[in-house]
């Protein structure tokens, strides 16, 4: 069932997981099926099931006395997509705190930057902006922060920092280099597709029209928040 979540065959993979289950032993629950399942429906974008099947495994996982930040940065993701964007702030804020006493920065950062963008979304504009700010200042290489910032500044009205977080991201963050050629990838390639920026990294509906809006210069009612 594993192998199938990871070739993106989500059907087979909850058969699997369904016959697993049934010829498990009576009363175990096992944290990794739960886990994977919720992934699996998240792929089938099957969201109140993946919802219940990551806050079952999450609660196996305080049962057993273990820390599960990926597990609560997916959930929050899930909440999301289902619009709950009080209950996703609330996720990705208490994953990024494990992340962090784990140590690790990358999960962290991630976590932390969908923490704000929740929180944008529910109209917490100053703190969304803050935490953005801290994860471009901890993470020299976050195209996501300092994309989100340009969106963000330019609903503003503040067109020279809108412009210097996206050039920045688009030129100073070196996300690879063609093969054959001395020319750096553009690391902002993705950010300027909004059915991928909605769809496929699920930023939230304000934010994703605030990145619209810079990327085609629109003129808009500037956030006096």
């Amino acid at each position: 069932g594993q192998v199938y979540v990871d070739r993106k065959r989500f059907n087979d993979a909850l058969v699997d997981f369904a016959v697993a289950e049934k010829r498990a032993p009576e009363n175990y629950v096992s944290l990794g099926l739960l886990a994977n399942r919720g992934l699996a429906y998240e792929g089938l974008s099957q969201w109140q099931e993946a919802e219940r099947e990551y806050s079952r495994a999450l609660s196996v996982a305080e049962n057993l006395g273990f820390s599960a930040p990926y597990l609560l940065n997916s959930r929050g993701n899930v909440y999301g997509s289902l619009g709950q964007y009080a209950a996703a702030a609330d996720d990705f804020d208490a994953a990024s705190r494990v992340f962090q006493t784990e140590r690790n920065l990358a999960g962290a950062i991630y976590a932390s930057s969908n923490g704000a963008l929740a929180r944008i979304e529910i109209g917490d504009e100053v703190r969304g902006e803050r935490e953005l700010r801290t994860v471009a200042r901890r993470a020299a290489g976050s195209i996501d922060a300092r994309a989100a910032l340009a969106a963000l500044y330019y609903s503003q009205g503040k067109v020279d920092e809108a412009e210097a977080s996206w050039n920045f991201a688009c030129e100073s963050i070196n996300s690879g280099i063609l093969e054959g050629s001395n020319v750096a990838l553009d690391g902002c390639a993705q950010y300027r597709d909004i059915d991928w920026l909605s769809r496929i990294r699920r930023w939230p509906p304000s934010m994703v029209r605030r990145m619209d809006d810079f990327l085609n210069l629109r003129s808009v009612e500037v956030s006096t928040q």
